[in-house]
């Protein structure tokens, strides 16, 4: 009974301590120093054995500036307790507070002085020093430490203090060793490197990673280090680069080629089509696998499909069918069948083709998931024969089929923009305002974007006879009618002159005016933006698809350059700023293509 009672006792005491010690470190980062003060004498006269007792309270007097009675405390305690190494380093730290450097740094060396005959210690008056901010310090242990005993190691806790020192070649250095020696450790090297490493090669960091690894590679060939500059590039959204080194890799292994999918998937979601056909070709060409070779034909006709013109049409329905011949109709090409449906809807204009195509594909054994793909782009297609109350019935069907899935908010937000095409703009901003917080962010900023284009232009034209214009112009988009969507934007900057929707219908008409060809009216629409709504949202859009366009299609580099340059120095919050800034660099010629 007795001993029961003494265990409750200690429970309750332990408990006690712990909720004084909480109260105290609240006390302490409202930096009520002498209310902490009281608790934690309380709690040191408790057990004055307990180093993490002591440390807490000489914090406190250290915060309060009497160093005096943190000093004495720390003699106390040095003079009760056999392993000194602790008590030197709080001495010297203790003295720095002070500014008695020269006095604070014979402590610490006197304490790395125990490591000669107690390897053993090392971690712990290592750490105690880093946690003291003596780096310096706290790396000589470490190093000190493993080199006295090859048993120990440190390398890891090396590597974040370099960094931490500002030392970041030798940071990469030590976490590229730790890669060597167990290429585990990768993922977790990568995750720091990427505090260093940015989307700009021209980076501090960026360089002197590459160095690293380009010396290494140089010295002793690995496919190691071809994974990790593999991985800078992609960092810099250099893919040609990294496909150059994920090609060294796969020849040199020749296990898969999934490292090579990831990345050209990387490239189609960064827009980088060029690199992305270069990259499928090779894996058309190179794999030994059909699984590999049907993704990547299936991934460059639906990006030829994408950028094609009218003239291109019949080839590329040629060359769906001969890969239709090659891996069949089933259920195995359940991707490519979506994406030849919709071709056939919204490039060949065979709507009903393509409807014919998805309700026998519906009818074999598919997932709810790959029903819900075909319900969606059946209501697409409703959608663009202008059959919106039977696209809504499909897209309310698919927020039931998958609840919790991003397919629900993909089809709530196309229920908003039906609603918008229709002319019911109360009702789809209501549902916008619901995805704004979309778990996909991609969701979130269309619908964020449409919610703003519908708010915006309802406050003073409460009849909406400007956004009912410019709606309609949408839909003809949406439905591949260049000609009469430009046609509608004409008239609609005609009828509303100086409204403020006037800036987005040249921006929408300017990108159809591309897509056909019409460079010098997309130049002179985009100019009209930055003439007459230079301090407009769309600003940075003008600025950067101008650019692009004298860069690209009007060969004028040094126009080219000035956008660039106005969207680093004036909109450094856009999206467009990191392609913006490479192209700028590029243009000026900082950076050499051909090189690493």
């Amino acid at each position: 009974m007795r001993y029961l009672f003494l265990v409750v006792a200690l429970i309750f005491s332990t408990l006690s301590i712990a909720q004084d010690s909480k109260l105290a470190e609240n006390y302490m980062d409202q930096g009520e120093f002498n209310k902490a003060l009281k608790i934690y004498q309380k709690i040191y006269r408790q057990n004055e054995l307990n180093p993490r007792n002591l440390f807490a309270l000489v914090e406190v007097y250290q915060q309060l500036e009497q160093y005096q009675t943190a000093d004495s405390l720390i003699n106390v305690a040095a003079k009760n307790n056999t392993r000194k190494e602790l008590f030197l380093i709080e001495k010297g730290y203790n003295a720095t507070l002070q500014g008695k450097d020269s006095i604070a740094t014979t402590y610490y060396k006197e304490a790395i002085k125990v490591i000669d005959s107690l390897p053993q210690l090392t971690y712990q008056i290592a750490y105690r020093l880093e946690q003291r901010n003596e780096l310096d310090e706290a790396i000589e242990a470490y190093e000190k430490g493993m080199a006295l005993n090859d048993k120990l190691d440190y390398n890891f806790q090396l590597a974040k203090l370099y960094g931490e020192q500002g030392n970041i070649e030798k940071m990469f250095d030590k976490n590229i060793q730790l890669i060597e020696g167990n290429p585990v450790y990768r993922p977790r090297a990568q995750a720091l490197f990427s505090q260093y490493v940015t989307d700009d090669a021209e980076n501090e960091g960026n360089k002197l990673l590459r160095k690293v690894l380009l010396l290494r590679l140089r010295n002793q060939p690995d496919p190691i280090y071809n994974q990790l500059l593999s991985w800078l590039f992609v960092q810099q959204k250099d893919f040609k680069k990294a496909f150059i080194q994920e090609k060294a890799i796969y020849k040199r292994e020749e296990t898969n080629m999934d490292n090579i999918r990831d990345l050209v998937v990387t490239a189609i979601d960064e827009n980088d089509l060029e690199a992305a056909d270069e990259i499928l070709d090779y894996m058309i060409e190179e794999s030994q696998s059909i699984n590999v070779k049907y993704l990547a034909q299936s991934l460059k006709i639906k990006l030829k499909a994408a950028a094609a013109t009218s003239d291109e049409y019949e080839a590329i329905l040629q060359d769906y069918e001969r890969l239709f011949l090659i891996y069949g109709t089933q259920k195995e090409t359940f991707r490519l069948q979506l994406d030849y449906a919709r071709f056939l809807a919204f490039k060949m204009e065979q709507a009903q083709k393509a409807t014919d195509l998805l309700i026998v594909l519906e009818q074999t054994n598919l997932s709810k998931f790959q029903k819900a793909d075909v319900k969606m782009l059946l209501a697409d297609i409703l959608v663009l024969q202008e059959q919106f109350n039977r696209a809504l019935i499909f897209y309310s069907q698919i927020q039931n089929d998958v609840p919790n899935d991003l397919r629900s908010q993909e089809s709530q937000f196309k229920v908003a923009r039906t609603s918008y095409y229709q002319g019911d703009f109360p009702w789809s901003l209501t549902q916008l305002k619901v995805l704004r917080s979309a778990t996909s962010k991609l969701i979130a900023n269309d619908a964020m974007e449409l919610s703003l284009t519908i708010a915006d232009h309802s406050i003073e034209d409460t009849t909406f006879v400007a956004l009912k214009a410019f709606a309609k112009a949408e839909l003809k988009q949406y439905q591949n009618k260049r000609s009469e969507a430009i046609t509608l934007y004409s008239q609609l900057l005609l009828d509303h002159k100086g409204d403020p929707i006037e800036d987005e219908a040249l921006l929408k008409q300017a990108y159809l005016y591309e897509v056909e060809g019409r460079m010098e009216q997309a130049r002179d629409n985009y100019q009209l933006i930055i003439d007459n709504y230079g301090d407009g949202i769309l600003s940075d859009d003008a600025h950067y698809r101008l650019g692009l366009l004298y860069q690209e299609q009007l060969a004028d580099p040094l126009k080219a350059k000035e956008l660039f340059e106005k969207i680093i120095f004036s909109h450094a919050d856009s999206i467009y700023f990191v392609d913006a800034r490479r192209r700028y660099r590029r243009l000026r010629g900082d950076q050499n293509d051909k090189a690493f």
